[in-house]
């Protein structure tokens, strides 16, 4: 139950976060004895419970901090209502004349027993018993019509008709959530939900209303208990719970315990604030994967003194450098010193005894909530984890999408940019066990990735990154076969998986040889495997140039049979050399520095183990891609200085 103590640590070292509204629409850090709902209507009256107006509430405003009671916060079908916002089967005594449903007064009068409990109590809110006032008179549905906010039929009956933001439209008009202002004039603070001091009263006095004490595990002390802890982790449709004891008939705790508080008993003030803490982590820097009608598997790390640390599931240029300007970076050198620049910063953040926690959570069931994943880090270690990953599992990508302001129309607009680095687990999942989709509208093929099959991976790769465990080879050979096979792949998406393959390749062969593989073409590199890769680059090269010369646009002999290549090198580079032999003679001189380095290349290899039927090692992959580079670099080259050029002639 360490967990439950970390995240109780938190929330008592983030007091300053509590009830703070954010401005990015995420979850803020709740007051205890409260939860998250989402309004559609906002009704406002005056100090004397007398009506003024009511309006419909946008997407972008609903989050509303809601009083609960224990049985509210996880309430399914039964009469539970929430103590002061809530939906109009509870709040409005006029219900069951416009509604058609089976519903009967009794939601009304259970919601009206606890608001009169909270406004008789000591810790009564001039504001709450406005509220309550009007709400007596039986006429909220009756105002709401009147406002021109619902429609009746016929048979004065409310219908289905909503007139508010489409984005926040409830599922039936029956489902409307209502929250309450209070205006008093000369007093700003109005609005019941932001009203911290309101909310402070309400957790006092729902404590006085709990009387089971007992010996908190968490805690050590003898404190208010509770056995209903939070659900809704996940979001608000979400039902599992990480503790749970309802097994009081049928099994009886398999016969070993008759009551759940000898399994573990923990206070009720413990429980919010651990809870509480976790839905907010989560919202804000927890990263989702799958579906959440599926089930999501959360990934969430923290500091315990809500610390800025990496994202340790981005890639380098997300996790790491985050909003920070796209530096340009060419070499490992300047990477490596940008990467020690940024490490440093987040150092500075968390001090030598600073705690980071990565928790892992997954459901196997919509009630059962597990921690998947678990581990605590000393921050020094955490960063020297985190830092190990992003400078050893890195190559040079050019796929990455970023934001880039707004067009003339208000659009916004998106921009490709490189960087060097790791790439994203996700991303890593999808090269690796994507399978091909195609586009009903573009024709277009891309890897798409199950939802389980992507959680699966993605879990598999964490102990990579937060343990230093040593990548797993399936993996590896996966993405090498996938990029083996250019012809299957869209240009763009081989391009990413080329990088990504690449960046594996390095990651696997210092884990397990601690060999440093270099981004950059290594000339005197005698790895077999890693010249024949140079080779293959050198023949599609020839190839491309030639077909370039007659405006041809069409796959290369060494992409179509790179796999083939692979599994045998000597044998299919026999083919290879046949069909360049046309190209070759169509480039004439053009093609003379190309046919020599090829030759150059070649005489590298010893002969026998250029003739060895031995399949290719997967540094091939590195060996092409760095020679392929050159030739894209010397293209680039040429392109700028004919600009260059250019723009001088016209000057």
């Amino acid at each position: 139950m360490n967990w439950i103590h970390k995240l109780y640590d938190t929330y008592e070292n983030c007091k300053s976060e509590v009830g703070v509204a954010r401005t990015d629409s995420k979850t803020p850090l709740l007051p205890l004895s409260h939860t998250i709902v989402n309004s559609n209507i906002e009704i406002v009256v005056d100090i004397h419970g007398n009506f003024r107006r009511a309006r419909n509430v946008s997407k972008s405003e609903a989050m509303t901090i809601a009083p609960c009671t224990e049985d509210s916060a996880s309430r399914g079908n039964g009469n539970n209502p929430h103590t002061l916002f809530d939906k109009l089967q509870y709040v409005a005594g006029d219900y069951t004349s416009f509604f058609n449903d089976k519903r009967d007064k009794k939601f009304f009068i259970e919601y009206i027993k606890l608001l009169e409990a909270w406004s008789n109590s000591e810790y009564k809110d001039e504001k709450v018993i406005a509220v309550l006032n009007y709400l007596k008179k039986e006429r909220l549905v009756a105002d709401l019509i009147s406002e021109k906010l619902l429609e009746v039929d016929e048979n004065s009956h409310v219908t289905n008709k909503w007139f508010g933001d489409k984005d926040n439209k409830p599922m039936k008009t029956s489902d409307i959530f209502v929250r309450f202002i209070v205006e008093i004039p000369g007093d700003v603070n109005c609005r019941l939900w932001e009203n911290t001091d309101i909310l402070r009263k309400y957790h006092n006095h729902y404590l006085n209303t709990k009387t089971k004490y007992g010996l908190c595990y968490i805690q050590g002390n003898n404190m208010l208990t509770t056995l209903k802890h939070q659900s809704k982790i996940r979001g608000n449709g979400d039902s599992a719970k990480l503790i749970s004891a309802n097994d009081e008939n049928g099994f009886t705790y398999l016969g070993r315990f008759s009551d759940s508080n000898q399994v573990v008993s923990i206070a009720y003030e413990t429980s919010q604030k651990a809870h509480n803490a976790l839905k907010w982590l989560v919202d804000i820097q927890g990263q989702k994967f799958g579906n959440p009608k599926d089930g999501q598997k959360i990934i969430v790390a923290w500091g315990t003194k809500n610390q800025t640390i990496p994202q340790i599931l981005e890639d380098t240029q997300g996790g790491i450098f985050g909003k920070e300007e796209t530096a340009i970076v060419s070499t490992e050198k300047e990477f490596a010193q940008r990467l020690n620049k940024a490490i440093a910063g987040y150092g500075c953040d968390l001090d030598t005894k600073a705690e980071i926690v990565i928790m892992g959570l997954d459901a196997a069931t919509t009630g059962r909530l597990s921690i998947a994943y678990y581990r605590e880090l000393y921050g020094t270690d955490f960063l020297n984890r985190i830092k190990h990953w992003h400078s050893t599992c890195i190559w040079q990508h050019s796929y990455k999408i970023i934001a880039d302001g707004f067009d003339e129309k208000g659009k916004a607009k998106f921009k490709t940019i490189s960087f060097i680095g790791a790439p994203s687990p996700k991303d890593i999942a999808t090269i690796a066990l994507g399978s091909p989709r195609e586009n009903s509208k573009t024709q277009k093929k891309h890897l798409e990735l199950k939802d389980s099959l992507l959680k699966a991976t993605v879990e598999r790769l964490l102990p990579c990154i937060i343990d230093g465990a040593k990548l797993p080879y399936d993996l590896v050979n996966s993405v090498v076969n996938r990029v083996s096979n250019p012809v299957s792949m869209e240009k763009w998406e081989w391009e990413k998986a080329l990088t990504i393959t690449c960046a594996l390749v390095k990651k696997y062969k210092y884990d397990k040889l601690k060999e440093v593989w270099e981004m950059a073409l290594d000339e005197n590199q005698k790895d077999r495997s890693y010249i024949f890769g140079r080779l293959l680059a050198i023949a599609q090269q020839i190839e491309e140039y030639a077909l370039y010369t007659t405006g041809e646009k069409r796959p290369t002999n060494a992409e179509r049979l790179m796999h083939q290549f692979k599994l045998h090198p000597y044998k299919t580079w026999g083919i290879i050399t046949d069909k360049l032999g046309p190209y070759i003679a169509r480039l004439g001189s053009k093609g003379t520095g190309l046919t020599e380095l090829m030759t150059q290349v070649n005489s590298m290899i010893p002969y026998e183990e250029f003739t060895s039927p031995k399949k290719l090692d997967d540094s091939y992959i590195l060996g092409y891609y760095c020679q392929r580079q050159v030739f894209i670099d010397e293209k680039n080259i040429r392109i700028q200085a004919n600009a260059i050029k250019k723009l001088g002639q016209a000057n």
